[in-house]
């Protein structure tokens, strides 16, 4: 339900009388306690790569409040006549996880939105390939402890929702590793949203390639940036859809999250051995509503390639992981349950760089997991909800799966994870 605002404040500001815009205030505050435990971490596992993470180390365990997703929107549409609208939007995070955080910028925009045509906007956004992964997903649009972003859109080694709220300029000068996530909000975003055609619709979006990086001492200069596109069919007749996303990086150095070998050599913290990158994102998925119930499966390839410097050898390197999931929710008369499997398969690389300790060469094993989400929620009103939620994942020696939500455990390559919440959340 939204609370609707008249905009009196910026109607003193001005001697003659006019009409304004109404604003809606709306949002959701989901938030609880949550306990995490990461165990042990491996011994003794070797491959070709110098994973990110620490090895042998004790298990520990951590708790404190998730906020999730909770966040305040002000927000307002007018009519522009002749079927154009103007769309705005600011939204700040209500993060109450210690006093003191603040409240910054989430999704805001401004745009145009045509009732033939769709919208285009610009500001800062999460992008068609997230809200593809989070929209199906059955732990309340992967609000955090069991959600989806926890295995996909990530290649693991301690990463979920990598680098929230920075814009791509930040990944290649980062504090010691790249962006490698495609679960992620970006500012200095345009994007398109197409109209729904009999259940079709799509878009596409870049960021602005103008944050170019350039290095303290050597290592020349990039200009990190970011495109996608998406296309969804939700059938108006049928209770079937379909999903198809890309996503593609570039010079925002993934494969430097993974391995701090394989940074940007620019970069004053790690001084890789990457003189540029393109990364990229593709996943496919279908799903299926049975009655009460919704179940889908989704498919997604993620891959990681640098360009080497020739002072250290030339040529390119990569690293590719594929991962599968499924799950399901169940309506009920209280609410709803909602439960996943993710799979996430051994890595392969390609490439070799001659006298580079940790170099790839073609095996980047022990680098699997899986994970599965389990969760009720509990209906108290048509705003408000009880809920539950919990996982367990199981990590490859060589990598590092780890929570969403707020509260995380140390990274330890190769622990297991267990993870459990209870909490309220409420609409307005």
């Amino acid at each position: 339900m939204k609370k609707t605002l008249i905009a009196l404040a910026v109607g003193s500001a001005f001697a003659a009388p006019a009409a304004y815009a109404d604003v809606t205030l709306s949002g959701s505050i989901n938030a609880g306690p949550a306990v995490v435990r990461s165990g042990d971490g491996s011994t003794g596992a070797v491959n070709a790569l110098a994973a990110t993470g620490a090895t042998a180390q004790s298990g520990q365990t951590a708790s404190g409040i998730n906020t999730n997703y909770s966040n305040v929107t002000i927000g307002s549409l007018e009519d522009l006549g002749g079927g154009l609208k103007l769309d705005f939007a600011y939204q700040l995070t209500a993060n109450f996880q210690s006093s003191t955080n603040a409240a910054t910028n989430r999704n805001s925009h401004i745009g145009l939105v045509g009732d033939s045509w769709g919208g285009i906007w610009y500001g800062t956004n999460e992008n068609l390939y997230e809200s593809y992964l989070y929209t199906v997903d059955p732990l309340d649009g992967a609000a955090g402890l069991g959600g989806n972003l926890q295995m996909l859109g990530t290649p693991g080694y301690g990463r979920v929702f990598d680098n929230p709220g920075a814009d791509a300029s930040a990944c290649g000068a980062g504090a010691g590793s790249g962006c490698a996530g495609f679960y992620r909000r970006d500012s200095n975003s345009i994007w398109y949203n197409s109209p729904n055609f009999n259940g079709f619709s799509g878009g596409a979006y870049l960021t602005m390639p103008m944050s170019a990086v350039t290095a303290a001492a050597g290592g020349g200069a990039i200009n990190p940036w970011l495109w996608g596109i998406g296309a969804k069919y939700v059938g108006p007749s049928m209770p079937l859809q379909a999903w198809a996303a890309y996503e593609q990086h570039h010079d925002m150095f993934g494969f430097g999250a993974i391995s701090p070998v394989f940074s940007w050599q620019g970069n004053a913290v790690t001084g890789g051995v990457a003189d540029s990158s393109k990364d990229y994102g593709v996943q496919l998925g279908v799903g299926y509503t049975f009655g009460d119930i919704f179940a889908y499966v989704n498919f997604e390839q993620l891959k990681y390639q640098d360009d080497v410097d020739p002072i250290f050898g030339g040529g390119t390197v990569s690293y590719k992981r594929n991962a599968w999931s499924i799950g399901a929710k169940w309506n009920i008369a209280t609410g709803y349950v909602g439960g996943q499997f993710i799979d996430a398969l051994n890595a392969s690389c390609d490439g070799n760089v001659a006298g580079l300790t940790g170099s790839p060469n073609s095996s980047c094993g022990n680098t699997s997991a899986y994970m599965i989400g389990l969760g009720y929620y509990h209906t108290l009103s048509k705003q408000t909800q009880a809920y539950i939620m919990g996982n367990y994942t199981h990590n490859g020696d060589l990598n590092f799966y780890s929570t969403a939500g707020g509260v995380a455990a140390p990274t330890n390559l190769g622990a297991s994870v267990w993870g459990l919440t209870v909490g309220l959340k409420h609409s307005f």
